[in-house]
């Protein structure tokens, strides 16, 4: 775990155990004499409680993004911003395509078939669904999440779609993907 790796390493940390997210008032009294603080995206780490880590050098926020901190003040305060870009990109990609394919395959209506016990045999035309192969996919975005989910749906045959501010020729050549107006 990342808490045994940073005492192996001879530091102190304190881990907040409480039920859901950690408060505004807890965070403030527990991080005061913290030198790193280790966020999550639902902290939102405002100039209040920026103001009310002297000490701290680093916040490393867990999230893709750093939209819940006040970046430009702490930065002010000399206290450096990280984040985790390419966390959840393979495993985002992968909820929509399975997302696409349970969809498309009608595998709720068939798990709920079969946990309400409704399921009687098979008929050649239960719970049909489409195929994916030779289907057009629209994706908005041809960031890393966007791409990677490309590559996926790419694999089943179809022909991608996608809609971005710029032109990505290495994403087109890659998949075959076509840019398209939102229009």
């Amino acid at each position: 775990s990342p808490e045994k790796l940073l005492h192996e390493k001879g530091f102190k940390v304190s881990v907040y155990e409480g039920e859901g997210n950690i408060s505004k008032n807890e965070l403030m009294k527990y991080g005061k004499d913290a030198d790193a603080l280790i966020t999550l995206l639902p902290d939102k780490i405002d100039k209040e409680i920026i103001d009310s880590l002297p000490n701290c050098k680093i916040i490393a926020n867990c999230a893709v993004g750093f939209n819940n901190i006040d970046v430009a003040y702490a930065q002010s305060k000399k206290i450096i911003i990280t984040n985790t870009p390419d966390i959840l990109t393979d495993a985002t990609a992968d909820i929509a395509v399975g997302l696409v394919l349970c969809c498309s395959r009608r595998f709720f209506e068939g798990e709920k078939m079969i946990r309400e016990n409704l399921f009687t045999g098979w008929k050649p035309d239960m719970l049909l669904g489409i195929e994916l192969r030779e289907k057009k996919v629209g994706i908005v975005g041809a960031g890393r999440i966007g791409r990677a989910t490309a590559k996926r749906l790419k694999a089943f045959g179809t022909e991608i779609l996608y809609f971005n501010r710029s032109r990505k020729n290495d994403f087109e050549k890659e998949t075959g993907a076509k840019k398209v107006s939102l229009n």
